[in-house]
Protein backbone atom coordinates (compact mmCIF):
# COMPACT_ATOMS: atom_id res chain seq x y z
CA UNK A 1 0.00 0.00 0.00
CA UNK A 2 2.79 2.91 0.91
CA UNK A 3 4.17 2.20 -3.05
CA UNK A 4 0.30 2.70 -4.39
CA UNK A 5 -0.15 5.37 -2.24
CA UNK A 6 3.16 7.19 -3.30
CA UNK A 7 2.27 6.51 -6.83
CA UNK A 8 -1.39 8.17 -6.31
CA UNK A 9 0.00 10.85 -4.53
CA UNK A 10 2.69 11.99 -6.96
CA UNK A 11 0.19 10.95 -9.63
CA UNK A 12 -2.09 13.43 -8.02
CA UNK A 13 0.55 16.38 -6.89
CA UNK A 14 1.77 16.42 -10.45
CA UNK A 15 -1.16 16.08 -12.40
CA UNK A 16 -2.14 19.16 -10.31
CA UNK A 17 0.58 21.25 -10.73
CA UNK A 18 0.19 20.94 -14.52
CA UNK A 19 -3.02 22.02 -14.42
CA UNK A 20 -1.70 25.12 -12.14
CA UNK A 21 0.51 25.63 -15.06
CA UNK A 22 -1.86 25.52 -17.28
CA UNK A 23 -4.15 27.82 -15.46
CA UNK A 24 -1.62 30.37 -14.70
CA UNK A 25 -0.97 30.22 -18.63
CA UNK A 26 -4.20 31.01 -19.30
CA UNK A 27 -4.41 34.02 -16.77
CA UNK A 28 -1.25 35.48 -18.20
CA UNK A 29 -2.75 35.42 -21.08
CA UNK A 30 -6.06 36.61 -20.17
CA UNK A 31 -4.23 39.82 -18.15
CA UNK A 32 -2.40 40.75 -21.23
CA UNK A 33 -5.18 40.84 -23.49
CA UNK A 34 -7.09 42.91 -20.37
CA UNK A 35 -4.51 45.36 -20.74
CA UNK A 36 -4.26 45.48 -24.73
CA UNK A 37 -7.54 45.31 -25.94
CA UNK A 38 -11.06 47.18 -24.84
CA UNK A 39 -13.48 45.73 -22.32
CA UNK A 40 -16.39 45.01 -25.31
CA UNK A 41 -13.30 43.18 -27.58
CA UNK A 42 -12.17 40.90 -24.15
CA UNK A 43 -15.46 40.14 -24.20
CA UNK A 44 -15.92 39.06 -27.82
CA UNK A 45 -12.57 36.98 -27.27
CA UNK A 46 -14.20 35.05 -24.17
CA UNK A 47 -17.30 34.30 -25.75
CA UNK A 48 -15.56 32.74 -28.77
CA UNK A 49 -12.41 31.31 -27.64
CA UNK A 50 -13.72 30.20 -24.09
CA UNK A 51 -16.07 27.35 -26.84
CA UNK A 52 -12.80 25.00 -27.06
CA UNK A 53 -13.30 24.58 -23.40
CA UNK A 54 -17.00 24.48 -23.19
CA UNK A 55 -17.45 22.66 -26.27
CA UNK A 56 -14.76 19.56 -24.75
CA UNK A 57 -17.65 17.93 -23.63
CA UNK A 58 -17.47 14.82 -25.78
CA UNK A 59 -13.74 14.77 -25.65
CA UNK A 60 -14.19 15.06 -21.92
CA UNK A 61 -17.33 12.23 -21.77
CA UNK A 62 -14.99 9.60 -23.72
CA UNK A 63 -11.87 10.33 -22.03
CA UNK A 64 -12.41 9.09 -18.60
CA UNK A 65 -14.56 5.65 -20.17
CA UNK A 66 -11.63 5.38 -22.88
CA UNK A 67 -8.70 5.53 -19.97
CA UNK A 68 -11.00 2.84 -18.12
CA UNK A 69 -11.20 0.30 -20.94
CA UNK A 70 -7.90 0.58 -21.84
CA UNK A 71 -6.43 0.11 -18.29
CA UNK A 72 -8.45 -3.08 -17.99
CA UNK A 73 -6.98 -4.62 -20.97
CA UNK A 74 -4.11 -6.53 -19.30
CA UNK A 75 -2.38 -7.81 -22.11
CA UNK A 76 -0.40 -5.79 -24.74
CA UNK A 77 -1.42 -6.80 -28.04
CA UNK A 78 -5.30 -6.72 -26.44
CA UNK A 79 -4.57 -2.92 -25.09
CA UNK A 80 -3.67 -1.72 -28.91
CA UNK A 81 -6.81 -3.04 -30.22
CA UNK A 82 -8.33 -0.88 -27.47
CA UNK A 83 -6.50 1.84 -28.02
CA UNK A 84 -7.44 1.74 -31.33
CA UNK A 85 -11.18 1.56 -30.80
CA UNK A 86 -10.56 4.41 -28.71
CA UNK A 87 -8.23 6.25 -31.59
CA UNK A 88 -11.45 5.96 -33.71
CA UNK A 89 -13.87 7.40 -31.34
CA UNK A 90 -11.33 10.17 -30.64
CA UNK A 91 -11.28 10.93 -34.75
CA UNK A 92 -15.27 11.19 -34.83
CA UNK A 93 -15.69 13.14 -31.73
CA UNK A 94 -12.70 15.75 -32.74
CA UNK A 95 -14.79 16.13 -35.90
CA UNK A 96 -18.15 16.61 -34.10
CA UNK A 97 -16.49 19.29 -31.71
CA UNK A 98 -15.30 21.49 -34.62
CA UNK A 99 -18.15 21.60 -36.00
CA UNK A 100 -20.17 22.15 -33.00
CA UNK A 101 -17.45 25.11 -32.52
CA UNK A 102 -17.81 26.48 -36.11
CA UNK A 103 -21.44 26.59 -35.77
CA UNK A 104 -21.19 28.18 -32.42
CA UNK A 105 -19.07 31.01 -32.99
CA UNK A 106 -20.83 31.60 -36.71
CA UNK A 107 -23.88 32.20 -34.04
CA UNK A 108 -22.36 34.35 -31.65
CA UNK A 109 -20.90 36.76 -34.56
CA UNK A 110 -24.67 37.30 -36.06
CA UNK A 111 -26.74 37.20 -33.40
CA UNK A 112 -24.18 39.26 -30.28
CA UNK A 113 -21.74 41.04 -32.05
CA UNK A 114 -21.78 43.22 -34.78
CA UNK A 115 -19.24 45.18 -37.34
CA UNK A 116 -15.78 44.36 -36.94
CA UNK A 117 -16.00 42.40 -33.78
CA UNK A 118 -18.13 39.84 -35.55
CA UNK A 119 -15.59 39.57 -38.61
CA UNK A 120 -12.72 38.69 -36.14
CA UNK A 121 -15.58 35.89 -34.41
CA UNK A 122 -16.22 34.21 -37.56
CA UNK A 123 -12.60 33.69 -38.47
CA UNK A 124 -11.24 33.20 -35.24
CA UNK A 125 -14.08 30.54 -34.28
CA UNK A 126 -13.85 28.63 -37.98
CA UNK A 127 -9.88 28.31 -37.22
CA UNK A 128 -10.24 27.65 -33.85
CA UNK A 129 -12.79 24.79 -34.72
CA UNK A 130 -10.32 23.21 -37.49
CA UNK A 131 -7.11 23.30 -34.20
CA UNK A 132 -9.58 22.09 -31.89
CA UNK A 133 -11.00 18.26 -34.22
CA UNK A 134 -7.55 17.96 -35.40
CA UNK A 135 -5.95 18.41 -31.31
CA UNK A 136 -8.93 15.83 -29.68
CA UNK A 137 -7.62 13.06 -32.49
CA UNK A 138 -4.14 13.23 -31.17
CA UNK A 139 -5.27 13.69 -27.31
CA UNK A 140 -5.66 9.95 -27.61
CA UNK A 141 -1.78 9.43 -26.73
CA UNK A 142 -2.34 11.37 -24.00
CA UNK A 143 -4.92 9.40 -22.47
CA UNK A 144 -3.17 6.53 -23.55
CA UNK A 145 -0.14 7.09 -20.83
CA UNK A 146 -2.64 7.36 -17.94
CA UNK A 147 -4.01 4.66 -19.17
CA UNK A 148 -0.56 3.08 -18.20
CA UNK A 149 -0.49 4.51 -14.77
CA UNK A 150 2.52 7.05 -16.37
CA UNK A 151 0.94 9.48 -14.16
CA UNK A 152 4.32 11.56 -14.20
CA UNK A 153 5.47 11.22 -17.81
CA UNK A 154 2.23 12.09 -19.06
CA UNK A 155 2.31 15.24 -16.21
CA UNK A 156 5.43 16.47 -17.68
CA UNK A 157 4.30 16.30 -20.97
CA UNK A 158 1.49 18.52 -20.12
CA UNK A 159 3.87 20.93 -18.37
CA UNK A 160 5.94 21.21 -21.38
CA UNK A 161 2.74 21.31 -23.53
CA UNK A 162 1.77 24.65 -21.46
CA UNK A 163 5.27 26.55 -21.57
CA UNK A 164 4.38 25.91 -25.65
CA UNK A 165 1.45 27.08 -25.47
CA UNK A 166 2.05 29.84 -23.58
CA UNK A 167 4.73 30.85 -25.91
CA UNK A 168 3.06 31.30 -28.90
CA UNK A 169 -0.05 32.88 -27.51
CA UNK A 170 2.25 35.31 -25.81
CA UNK A 171 4.20 35.82 -29.15
CA UNK A 172 1.14 36.42 -30.80
CA UNK A 173 -0.48 38.95 -28.92
CA UNK A 174 3.29 41.07 -28.46
CA UNK A 175 3.49 40.64 -32.34
CA UNK A 176 0.42 42.68 -32.36
CA UNK A 177 -2.18 39.64 -34.28
CA UNK A 178 -5.10 40.25 -35.17
CA UNK A 179 -7.91 38.97 -32.66
CA UNK A 180 -9.18 35.95 -35.05
CA UNK A 181 -5.51 34.98 -35.43
CA UNK A 182 -5.14 35.19 -31.36
CA UNK A 183 -8.68 33.13 -30.77
CA UNK A 184 -7.93 30.00 -32.97
CA UNK A 185 -4.59 29.53 -31.48
CA UNK A 186 -6.49 29.45 -28.32
CA UNK A 187 -6.81 25.76 -29.03
CA UNK A 188 -3.60 24.81 -29.54
CA UNK A 189 -2.70 23.02 -26.46
CA UNK A 190 -4.64 19.83 -27.10
CA UNK A 191 -2.88 19.89 -30.21
CA UNK A 192 0.85 19.90 -28.46
CA UNK A 193 0.10 17.83 -25.52
CA UNK A 194 -1.18 14.89 -27.98
CA UNK A 195 1.79 15.68 -30.05
CA UNK A 196 4.36 15.67 -27.24
CA UNK A 197 2.64 12.12 -26.12
CA UNK A 198 2.69 10.48 -29.03
CA UNK A 199 6.45 10.88 -29.22
CA UNK A 200 6.91 10.02 -25.43
CA UNK A 201 4.75 6.34 -26.61
CA UNK A 202 6.86 6.14 -29.91
CA UNK A 203 10.26 6.42 -27.48
CA UNK A 204 8.92 3.99 -24.45
CA UNK A 205 7.33 1.40 -27.49
CA UNK A 206 4.11 1.47 -25.65
CA UNK A 207 0.99 -0.53 -26.96
CA UNK A 208 -0.28 2.77 -28.09
CA UNK A 209 -0.70 2.25 -31.67
CA UNK A 210 -3.62 1.87 -34.14
CA UNK A 211 -4.42 -1.71 -35.35
CA UNK A 212 -6.95 -1.58 -37.91
CA UNK A 213 -8.81 -5.23 -36.27
CA UNK A 214 -8.65 -3.46 -33.26
CA UNK A 215 -12.10 -1.46 -34.41
CA UNK A 216 -15.00 -3.07 -33.73
CA UNK A 217 -18.56 -3.08 -32.25
CA UNK A 218 -17.42 -5.00 -29.20
CA UNK A 219 -14.61 -3.12 -27.50
CA UNK A 220 -16.08 0.36 -29.02
CA UNK A 221 -19.54 -0.48 -27.05
CA UNK A 222 -16.80 -0.89 -23.91
CA UNK A 223 -16.47 2.64 -23.83
CA UNK A 224 -19.53 4.39 -25.84
CA UNK A 225 -21.85 3.37 -22.49
CA UNK A 226 -20.06 4.85 -20.11
CA UNK A 227 -19.01 7.63 -21.86
CA UNK A 228 -22.81 8.47 -22.81
CA UNK A 229 -23.50 9.59 -18.87
CA UNK A 230 -20.67 11.44 -19.01
CA UNK A 231 -21.82 13.09 -21.88
CA UNK A 232 -24.94 13.92 -20.32
CA UNK A 233 -22.83 15.22 -17.22
CA UNK A 234 -20.51 17.27 -19.29
CA UNK A 235 -23.22 18.64 -21.19
CA UNK A 236 -24.84 20.05 -18.43
CA UNK A 237 -21.43 21.50 -17.11
CA UNK A 238 -21.17 23.08 -20.69
CA UNK A 239 -24.73 24.79 -19.95
CA UNK A 240 -24.11 25.61 -16.44
CA UNK A 241 -20.42 27.28 -17.03
CA UNK A 242 -21.54 28.75 -20.89
CA UNK A 243 -24.77 30.30 -20.11
CA UNK A 244 -23.11 32.96 -17.73
CA UNK A 245 -22.21 34.59 -20.75
CA UNK A 246 -24.77 34.07 -22.90
CA UNK A 247 -27.21 35.41 -21.08
CA UNK A 248 -25.08 38.69 -19.61
CA UNK A 249 -24.59 38.88 -23.01
CA UNK A 250 -28.22 38.80 -24.36
CA UNK A 251 -29.69 40.60 -21.16
CA UNK A 252 -26.80 43.31 -20.63
CA UNK A 253 -24.18 43.74 -23.24
CA UNK A 254 -20.36 42.10 -23.85
CA UNK A 255 -19.35 45.07 -21.33
CA UNK A 256 -20.57 43.02 -18.66
CA UNK A 257 -19.39 39.45 -20.41
CA UNK A 258 -16.06 41.22 -20.36
CA UNK A 259 -16.67 42.03 -16.20
CA UNK A 260 -17.62 38.40 -16.06
CA UNK A 261 -14.54 36.95 -17.58
CA UNK A 262 -12.43 37.05 -14.56
CA UNK A 263 -14.61 35.53 -12.02
CA UNK A 264 -15.38 32.93 -14.88
CA UNK A 265 -11.37 32.80 -15.38
CA UNK A 266 -10.88 32.26 -11.59
CA UNK A 267 -13.36 29.82 -11.11
CA UNK A 268 -12.43 27.47 -13.69
CA UNK A 269 -9.11 27.41 -11.98
CA UNK A 270 -11.21 25.01 -8.86
CA UNK A 271 -13.02 23.35 -12.11
CA UNK A 272 -9.76 22.24 -13.65
CA UNK A 273 -8.27 21.13 -10.29
CA UNK A 274 -11.48 19.05 -9.45
CA UNK A 275 -10.43 17.60 -13.15
CA UNK A 276 -7.21 16.94 -12.30
CA UNK A 277 -7.92 14.86 -9.36
CA UNK A 278 -9.65 12.47 -12.05
CA UNK A 279 -6.55 11.40 -13.61
CA UNK A 280 -5.25 9.19 -10.91
CA UNK A 281 -8.39 8.12 -9.39
CA UNK A 282 -10.13 6.76 -12.32
CA UNK A 283 -7.96 4.16 -13.50
CA UNK A 284 -7.16 3.50 -9.67
CA UNK A 285 -10.74 3.15 -8.42
CA UNK A 286 -11.87 1.22 -11.38
CA UNK A 287 -9.54 -0.98 -10.44
CA UNK A 288 -10.72 -1.66 -6.23
CA UNK A 289 -14.23 -1.75 -7.82
CA UNK A 290 -13.48 -4.44 -10.34
CA UNK A 291 -11.21 -6.46 -7.34
CA UNK A 292 -14.27 -6.01 -4.46
CA UNK A 293 -10.90 -4.46 -2.70
CA UNK A 294 -13.87 -2.48 -0.59
CA UNK A 295 -10.70 -1.87 2.19
CA UNK A 296 -8.39 0.24 -0.49
CA UNK A 297 -11.58 1.74 -2.12
CA UNK A 298 -12.27 3.37 1.19
CA UNK A 299 -9.53 4.32 2.69
CA UNK A 300 -9.09 6.35 -1.04
CA UNK A 301 -12.45 8.23 -0.23
CA UNK A 302 -11.31 9.18 2.98
CA UNK A 303 -8.09 9.83 2.91
CA UNK A 304 -8.88 11.48 -0.38
CA UNK A 305 -11.59 13.52 0.93
CA UNK A 306 -9.37 14.66 3.71
CA UNK A 307 -6.61 15.80 1.26
CA UNK A 308 -8.51 17.49 -1.31
CA UNK A 309 -10.43 19.39 0.97
CA UNK A 310 -6.67 20.60 2.18
CA UNK A 311 -6.26 22.11 -1.24
CA UNK A 312 -9.66 23.35 -2.11
CA UNK A 313 -10.52 25.08 1.27
CA UNK A 314 -8.03 27.13 1.55
CA UNK A 315 -7.82 28.51 -1.87
CA UNK A 316 -12.12 29.34 -2.44
CA UNK A 317 -11.91 31.01 1.43
CA UNK A 318 -8.70 33.47 -0.02
CA UNK A 319 -10.76 33.90 -3.10
CA UNK A 320 -14.27 34.71 -1.25
CA UNK A 321 -12.21 36.85 1.44
CA UNK A 322 -9.91 38.69 -1.33
CA UNK A 323 -12.32 38.81 -4.24
CA UNK A 324 -12.51 42.64 -5.04
CA UNK A 325 -8.43 43.07 -4.33
CA UNK A 326 -7.77 39.42 -6.03
CA UNK A 327 -9.77 41.27 -9.50
CA UNK A 328 -8.60 44.45 -9.47
CA UNK A 329 -5.14 43.74 -8.78
CA UNK A 330 -4.94 41.34 -11.63
CA UNK A 331 -6.73 42.93 -14.17
CA UNK A 332 -7.21 46.22 -13.17
CA UNK A 333 -9.81 48.82 -10.90
CA UNK A 334 -12.71 48.18 -13.70
CA UNK A 335 -13.07 44.76 -12.73
CA UNK A 336 -13.38 44.91 -9.18
CA UNK A 337 -17.58 44.96 -9.49
CA UNK A 338 -17.17 41.42 -10.43
CA UNK A 339 -16.42 40.72 -6.10
CA UNK A 340 -19.40 39.17 -5.56
CA UNK A 341 -19.87 37.00 -8.46
CA UNK A 342 -16.14 35.60 -7.76
CA UNK A 343 -17.13 35.08 -4.25
CA UNK A 344 -20.06 33.13 -5.34
CA UNK A 345 -19.05 30.74 -7.50
CA UNK A 346 -15.89 29.64 -5.16
CA UNK A 347 -18.35 29.01 -2.86
CA UNK A 348 -20.13 25.89 -3.32
CA UNK A 349 -16.58 24.29 -4.22
CA UNK A 350 -16.29 24.24 -0.30
CA UNK A 351 -18.48 21.72 -0.57
CA UNK A 352 -17.79 19.74 -3.82
CA UNK A 353 -13.82 19.72 -3.19
CA UNK A 354 -13.76 16.60 -1.30
CA UNK A 355 -12.74 13.58 -3.45
CA UNK A 356 -15.87 11.50 -2.17
CA UNK A 357 -18.61 13.82 -4.77
CA UNK A 358 -16.32 14.29 -7.39
CA UNK A 359 -17.10 12.97 -10.44
CA UNK A 360 -13.28 11.35 -11.28
CA UNK A 361 -14.14 8.77 -8.47
CA UNK A 362 -18.19 8.81 -8.75
CA UNK A 363 -17.09 7.44 -12.91
CA UNK A 364 -14.60 5.23 -11.36
CA UNK A 365 -16.59 3.52 -9.09
CA UNK A 366 -19.06 3.11 -11.87
CA UNK A 367 -21.83 5.52 -10.23
CA UNK A 368 -21.76 8.05 -13.60
CA UNK A 369 -25.50 6.98 -14.29
CA UNK A 370 -26.80 8.21 -11.02
CA UNK A 371 -24.67 11.37 -11.07
CA UNK A 372 -26.17 12.08 -14.66
CA UNK A 373 -29.61 12.18 -13.47
CA UNK A 374 -28.72 14.36 -10.60
CA UNK A 375 -26.55 16.66 -12.65
CA UNK A 376 -29.82 16.79 -15.14
CA UNK A 377 -31.30 18.68 -12.36
CA UNK A 378 -29.19 20.91 -11.65
CA UNK A 379 -28.26 21.81 -14.99
CA UNK A 380 -32.27 23.11 -15.44
CA UNK A 381 -32.47 24.82 -12.24
CA UNK A 382 -29.12 26.58 -13.35
CA UNK A 383 -30.30 28.04 -16.51
CA UNK A 384 -33.83 28.95 -14.97
CA UNK A 385 -31.85 30.58 -12.44
CA UNK A 386 -29.71 32.19 -14.53
CA UNK A 387 -32.75 33.79 -16.69
CA UNK A 388 -34.38 34.88 -13.57
CA UNK A 389 -31.98 36.31 -11.68
CA UNK A 390 -29.43 38.21 -14.22
CA UNK A 391 -31.80 40.90 -15.64
CA UNK A 392 -32.34 42.69 -11.73
CA UNK A 393 -28.56 40.97 -10.15
CA UNK A 394 -26.24 41.73 -13.51
CA UNK A 395 -22.85 39.53 -12.45
CA UNK A 396 -23.96 38.13 -9.12
CA UNK A 397 -27.20 36.42 -11.32
CA UNK A 398 -25.54 34.10 -13.16
CA UNK A 399 -22.92 33.30 -10.71
CA UNK A 400 -25.76 32.84 -7.92
CA UNK A 401 -27.73 30.25 -10.88
CA UNK A 402 -24.71 28.48 -10.58
CA UNK A 403 -24.11 28.09 -6.90
CA UNK A 404 -27.51 27.42 -5.47
CA UNK A 405 -28.39 24.47 -7.83
CA UNK A 406 -24.88 22.57 -6.89
CA UNK A 407 -25.24 23.70 -2.92
CA UNK A 408 -28.73 22.29 -3.35
CA UNK A 409 -27.84 18.70 -5.06
CA UNK A 410 -24.91 18.06 -2.52
CA UNK A 411 -26.64 15.39 -0.14
CA UNK A 412 -27.19 13.67 -3.26
CA UNK A 413 -24.39 13.35 -4.62
CA UNK A 414 -22.98 12.62 -1.19
CA UNK A 415 -25.18 9.67 -0.37
CA UNK A 416 -23.81 8.37 -4.12
CA UNK A 417 -20.60 8.56 -3.26
CA UNK A 418 -20.92 7.07 0.31
CA UNK A 419 -22.68 4.00 -1.16
CA UNK A 420 -20.14 3.24 -3.90
CA UNK A 421 -16.77 3.47 -1.30
CA UNK A 422 -18.29 2.01 2.06
CA UNK A 423 -17.56 5.20 4.28
CA UNK A 424 -19.48 6.35 6.38
CA UNK A 425 -20.52 10.06 7.03
CA UNK A 426 -19.62 10.39 10.41
CA UNK A 427 -16.19 9.05 9.65
CA UNK A 428 -15.77 11.52 6.49
CA UNK A 429 -16.73 14.05 8.73
CA UNK A 430 -14.37 12.86 11.37
CA UNK A 431 -11.76 12.90 9.16
CA UNK A 432 -12.12 15.18 6.58
CA UNK A 433 -14.66 18.07 7.06
CA UNK A 434 -14.40 18.73 10.67
CA UNK A 435 -10.37 19.49 10.67
CA UNK A 436 -10.79 21.47 7.49
CA UNK A 437 -13.34 23.70 7.84
CA UNK A 438 -12.68 24.44 11.06
CA UNK A 439 -8.89 25.75 9.69
CA UNK A 440 -11.08 27.64 7.12
CA UNK A 441 -13.02 29.33 9.51
CA UNK A 442 -9.99 30.39 11.40
CA UNK A 443 -8.55 31.60 7.77
CA UNK A 444 -10.99 33.47 6.80
CA UNK A 445 -11.21 35.11 9.82
CA UNK A 446 -7.45 36.09 9.84
CA UNK A 447 -8.03 37.20 6.11
CA UNK A 448 -11.01 39.52 6.77
CA UNK A 449 -8.98 40.84 9.64
CA UNK A 450 -6.05 41.44 7.72
CA UNK A 451 -8.11 43.28 5.10
CA UNK A 452 -9.72 45.58 7.40
CA UNK A 453 -6.35 46.54 9.25
CA UNK A 454 -4.38 46.76 6.22
CA UNK A 455 -4.93 48.45 2.39
CA UNK A 456 -4.53 45.42 0.32
CA UNK A 457 -4.99 47.36 -3.08
CA UNK A 458 -1.93 45.88 -4.89
CA UNK A 459 -0.48 43.27 -6.43
CA UNK A 460 2.50 42.87 -3.63
CA UNK A 461 -0.37 42.96 -0.74
CA UNK A 462 -2.74 40.67 -2.67
CA UNK A 463 -0.01 37.64 -3.17
CA UNK A 464 1.50 38.37 0.64
CA UNK A 465 -2.06 38.38 2.47
CA UNK A 466 -3.64 35.88 0.11
CA UNK A 467 -0.75 33.23 -0.07
CA UNK A 468 0.75 33.91 3.38
CA UNK A 469 -2.91 32.95 4.52
CA UNK A 470 -2.94 29.85 2.43
CA UNK A 471 0.74 28.69 2.88
CA UNK A 472 -0.21 29.04 6.81
CA UNK A 473 -3.29 26.66 6.51
CA UNK A 474 -1.40 23.86 4.78
CA UNK A 475 1.37 24.17 7.28
CA UNK A 476 -0.57 23.98 10.68
CA UNK A 477 -2.48 21.12 8.31
CA UNK A 478 0.20 18.96 8.28
CA UNK A 479 1.32 19.74 11.77
CA UNK A 480 -1.61 18.97 13.71
CA UNK A 481 -4.03 17.22 11.06
CA UNK A 482 -1.49 14.24 9.48
CA UNK A 483 -0.46 11.65 11.41
CA UNK A 484 3.03 10.24 11.42
CA UNK A 485 3.32 8.23 8.13
CA UNK A 486 1.22 10.87 5.96
CA UNK A 487 3.84 13.51 7.12
CA UNK A 488 6.72 11.26 5.60
CA UNK A 489 4.49 10.42 2.63
CA UNK A 490 4.46 13.79 2.49
CA UNK A 491 8.32 14.42 2.97
CA UNK A 492 9.12 12.09 0.52
CA UNK A 493 7.12 13.71 -2.20
CA UNK A 494 8.41 17.04 -1.96
CA UNK A 495 12.04 15.40 -1.85
CA UNK A 496 11.25 13.49 -5.06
Amino acid sequence: MPGEARLLASGALLQGIAQGAGLLALLAIVTLLARRLSVVQLGAYGLVASLAGYLLVLRNSVASSAVRAMAAARAPAERARTFSAAAALYVVVGLATGAAIAAAALAIAGLILDGELAADARAGGLGLAAVTAVGIAVSVQLDGLRAERLFVASATVEIVSVGLYLALMLALILAGAGLAVVIAASGALPLLSGGLSLVVARRRALPLRFVRGGVTRERSMTIVPTAGWLLVVELCNLVMYASGRMVLGAYRSPVAVGLYEGPVRAHNLLYALAGALAVPVVPTASGYVATADERRLRELVVRGTRYTLALFVPLCVTLIALAGPVLEAWLGDRYGEGDLALALLASYWLLYGGLVVTPGFLVGAGRARELARIFIAVAAANLVLAVVLTPELGLAGPALATALPFVAAFPLVLRIGVRASGAGVSELARGAWTPNYLLGAALAAALVALRLALPVDDLATVLAVGGGGMLGYWLVFYRLVLDAPERALVRGLVRR
